[in-house]
């Protein structure tokens, strides 16, 4: 898991990049890299869970970003992960 720090202040260059991180984060959530992504109501924190076999991995992902140069990160390795969306749907009897 990523625990990521953003800028106190979010400038016009850190909202410019906001589009095509956006997209970038999509395209890891559709190709199953990126489990869950959360960002704080404040904006100051997110959470990210990665399926990824080292942290190093995640780190050349994050590296990737096109917010990379305005956050910090702590990466922190889970044991587990679990919630109701990863668990069989529930039975719904008419």
């Amino acid at each position: 898991m990523v625990e990521l720090f953003l800028p106190e202040e979010l400038d016009l260059e850190f909202m410019r990049m906001i589009p095509a991180h956006r997209a970038y984060i999509n395209e890891l959530i559709n190709k199953g890299i990126i489990i869950t992504y959360s960002i704080s109501f404040d904006r100051t924190k997110g959470w990210i869970i990665f399926s990824a076999n080292e942290a190093e991995e995640v780190l050349d992902i994050v590296q990737q970003f096109p917010i990379n140069q305005f956050i910090t990160i702590e990466i922190n390795e889970l044991f587990i992960h679990d919630g109701e969306a990863f668990r069989f749907p529930k039975l719904h009897y008419n």
